[in-house]
């Protein structure tokens, strides 16, 4: 066996780039065992070899040389266990990211798909739901909504909502008398929190779990059947706890909007 070796046939046989290893020289990560003053050749003993593997192995881990500089100088297992349960928790945590992104595409998905899916849209059905969170404003009868939309996104952008994650779901509180009358007339405007506030307080709404009826209509039109609607709800206990969700199908103009009207019963 040899005692030393080229820089060329060290990057050969370890399978890394010769500027690597003069990367490692020049930060101070890992020097040549010898330097030829001559010709300034380096040189690389067989047991470099396994520094240069520890190096490799810690980079695939994700430590980067900054950080795997001082284990390598250092030379000991109690330099190098405090980095990998740092490099672990970072994982995990880009794990968990992951996951809640997963979350919000798949709800996101199911958001725009809705409407197209699943219950007779052309009639009554009924769905059980889950507590769920709105940060609202009220809504004046006269006022136009693009003035409620405005006064909405102004407190979502201060403290302490300007924290929360929510999901891009909109929705108003209205009453059966408006309905009946195939009037569009809001208590209030909301959008849907993400998950349950740590505080919940006069803005922020809990919208109870309970079982809902519903039907599909693009409110905005104020064109539901409200003979079938009354006829409905003559034979069905209800709460003047009415909801009306957008669920979008178009990203540009939203005035053609299926709304699906919640009625708690």
């Amino acid at each position: 066996m040899k005692e030393y070796y080229t820089i060329g046939e060290t990057a050969k046989l370890l399978g890394v780039s010769a500027q690597t290893l003069r990367y490692y020289d020049r930060e101070n990560i890992l020097k040549p065992v010898l330097t030829n003053d001559q010709t300034g050749y380096r040189y690389y003993s067989y047991t470099q070899f396994h520094t240069i593997d520890r190096i490799k192995y810690m980079q695939a881990l994700g430590l980067s040389l900054e950080e795997i500089a001082p284990i390598i100088r250092e030379g000991t297992v109690e330099h190098l266990l405090p980095r990998l349960a740092a490099r672990k928790e970072a994982l995990l945590d880009q794990i968990n990211q992951t996951v809640e992104q997963i979350k919000d595409i798949d709800w996101y998905i199911n958001y725009f798909t809705y409407t197209g899916l699943g219950n007779d849209a052309s009639g009554f059905y009924r769905i059980h739901l889950p507590e769920r969170y709105v940060l609202e404003v009220p809504v004046d009868p006269d006022e136009p909504l693009s003035d409620m939309e405005i006064r909405l996104a102004e407190k979502k952008g201060r403290s302490p909502y300007s924290e929360l994650p929510f999901r891009r779901q909109y929705g108003y509180r209205i009453h059966m008398d408006d309905l009946l009358r195939k009037q569009f007339r809001p208590d209030t405007y909301f959008i849907f929190t993400k998950s349950r506030p740590d505080h919940i307080c006069r803005d922020i709404q809990v919208i109870l779990e309970s079982d809902f009826v519903c039907f599909r209509t693009p409110i905005l039109k104020e064109c539901w059947d409200t003979d079938s609607l009354r006829s409905f709800i003559t034979g069905v206990p209800h709460k003047d706890n009415i909801l009306a969700l957008e669920f979008e199908d178009n990203l540009v103009d939203w005035s053609d909007a299926m709304y699906e009207v919640q009625i708690m019963i």
